[in-house]
């Protein structure tokens, strides 16, 4: 495990394999991006075996607020990737194959969209960025619309229960939370170029699998596979299978 500073800022990671398989280098490394509440550490199993099969060097980061990598003040989810670029540009990651779940899946989307020329593909395991509908979220636009006047604090109160599990059980990161999962990505998704491979958990309640469709329809160059059987972490409840998809995806 390694720590550098960059801008004031920590950052946690972990360098994996040495980029090389029998002598000859194996190309761009993994860079490899966790969910919202976790740390990269649930990610490091998988990403040692990729690294063993396929030569690459893999980077498994710790995003920031998550593990030991510092707390950011950021307005969105654009500042937010924009400090994973300054952690790629200080370790000389000139071009990655970049895996993202869930939250990481968020920030792969726009870095593929509007940092095309560091990513050489994307492969985003049961990704956020393009949100489902419900009704709480139909109560949320009422409760700003029709009590814009109270003071900030109140309507936090009333949306409160309304939120997602996610911001109810992280109380010191809800900024955080606010400004990086507000967005919704289709925009983005229309200007992602590159390859995109999908893999979904079969029965992910978080994010459920019919939104792959959408992410079919926005990238021209998307491919999807579902892990059966699997939930919102298809790299924990069915290891092995999420393996091979992954190592189909990242030769």
């Amino acid at each position: 495990m390694s720590q550098v500073a960059i801008q004031g800022k920590i950052w946690n990671y972990q360098e994996i394999g040495a980029g090389e398989k029998h002598g000859r280098p194996q190309g761009s490394p993994l860079l490899v991006l966790h969910g919202w509440g976790r740390s990269g550490n649930e990610w490091v199993r998988m990403a040692q075996d990729l690294s063993d099969w396929s030569g690459r060097k893999a980077y498994v980061l710790d995003l920031p607020g998550f593990g030991g990598s510092s707390l950011p003040e950021v307005r969105d989810i654009y500042e937010y990737t924009k400090l994973v670029i300054q952690f790629c540009n200080y370790l000389e990651i000139k071009k990655a194959i970049v895996v993202g779940h869930s939250l990481g899946g968020r920030v792969g989307i726009v870095m593929g969209a509007r940092y095309p020329e560091l990513v050489e593909r994307l492969i985003l395991v049961d990704p956020a960025g393009v949100k489902p509908k419900s009704m709480k979220r139909v109560l949320l636009k009422l409760v700003a619309k029709l009590f814009f006047w109270m003071p900030r604090s109140w309507r936090k109160k009333m949306a409160g229960p309304m939120m997602d599990e996610d911001y109810r059980n992280s109380p010191a990161l809800r900024d955080l939370y606010r400004a990086i999962v507000r967005d919704d990505l289709k925009n983005e998704l229309k200007n992602i170029k590159g390859k995109v491979h999908l893999v979904w958990g079969e029965l992910d309640p978080i994010l459920p699998l019919k939104l792959s469709r959408v992410y079919r329809q926005l990238v021209p160059k998307s491919s999807l596979r579902v892990v059966w059987g699997a939930g919102h972490d298809p790299h924990l409840t069915k290891y092995e299978q999420t393996l091979m998809i992954l190592q189909e995806n990242a030769e």
